[in-house]
């Protein structure tokens, strides 16, 4: 890899602010901030170095090896950044949530419904058997919010997994991590309530800020999340590089049918207990705008995309 400057790295962190946001954005890819920015290559690159060899010089205390094989420091600025950007949106969204819930999930609603849009339009091989897989992802899609309640799992083997199958977003343009970590029903516990506990854990020994009671067991959750997500890192990225390689368009073909499928869970009423009480003209109207917003954000991403 080509060395960077001080200055280089720096919009390296940046870039992974930018990809923090969209990673908590149901509906944004990550890999779509990577792919737009330039460094998606290079992402999946380093991620496909953190093996089994990665480890082994590791542990036989070739350090330098170790770093340059893995190249260290781009993951680690890329890193910095997206931390960054969890624990300063956070409290965002978790204040959004509890205000304008309504507001929100339209929001998120528009935002995946314009990445279903964009896959489709991209995806012109429709072929018998991708139609046929493509209806098999909209039936799984459709199933989970059928069949699925989506309820917040506690069970730190569960938020293993989500932790393991949210890298597919930084790997896979086009479909969002948390947009899975909602269809798994996790989203607010572990990208909202579990960083903001994490972040209060940390902060409290040199502030006045007080830990809340369930602040330790969130932290724990986030640290099984984050196991999780390094591990999928590792060998997820892998994998859905070699599908992508050897079935590229089958692949995509299920990914179009499953987001369009699993819109009905995004869907605000599925989401909100007390719709009912909100239904009028004035919140539904709310509602519209914020659904175009969304589609509107993630347009304007594929236009800065196609342009570069």
């Amino acid at each position: 890899m080509a060395k960077r400057s001080l200055s280089d790295y720096i919009l390296l962190i940046l870039k992974g602010i930018a990809m923090g946001i969209a990673n908590k954005i149901p509906g944004v890819s990550g890999g779509i901030v990577a792919v737009v920015t330039g460094f998606y290559e290079e992402l999946i690159f380093s991620f496909q170095r953190l093996n089994f060899k990665a480890i082994s010089l590791l542990f036989r205390g070739r350090f330098r090896t170790f770093w340059r094989y893995i190249n260290g420091t781009f993951l680690i600025a890329l890193f910095i950044g997206v931390i960054l950007s969890y624990f300063t949106l956070s409290l965002m969204l978790d204040a959004a949530l509890n205000s304008y819930p309504l507001k929100v999930w339209s929001l998120f609603f528009g935002l995946v419904l314009a990445s279903a849009i964009i896959l489709y339009r991209d995806f012109s091989n429709w072929r018998k058997r991708n139609l046929l897989l493509g209806f098999v992802g909209l039936t799984i899609g459709i199933g989970l919010s059928v069949l699925s309640p989506s309820e917040e799992n506690t069970n730190l083997l569960y938020i293993f997994l989500c932790g393991y199958l949210s890298i597919i977003g930084m790997t896979l343009p086009g479909l969002s991590g948390s947009f899975l970590l909602i269809l798994m029903g996790n989203y607010s516990l572990l990208l909202v309530d579990s960083v903001n506990a994490l972040g209060r854990y940390i902060i409290s020994p040199f502030s006045s800020i007080e830990l809340l009671p369930q602040d330790e067991t969130y932290a724990l959750m986030f640290a099984v999340f984050l196991l999780g997500s390094l591990t999928g890192i590792s060998s997820l990225s892998a994998l859905i590089h070699k599908i992508q390689q050897r079935a590229k368009d089958e692949l995509q073909a299920v990914l179009i049918g499953f987001v369009f499928g699993s819109l009905f869970i995004l869907w605000p009423p599925n989401r909100i207990t007390n719709f009912t009480k909100l239904n009028n003209i004035s919140e539904n109207s709310w509602a519209i705008s914020w659904c175009v917003v969304g589609l509107l954000v993630v347009f304007l991403l594929d236009y800065y995309e196609r342009k570069k």
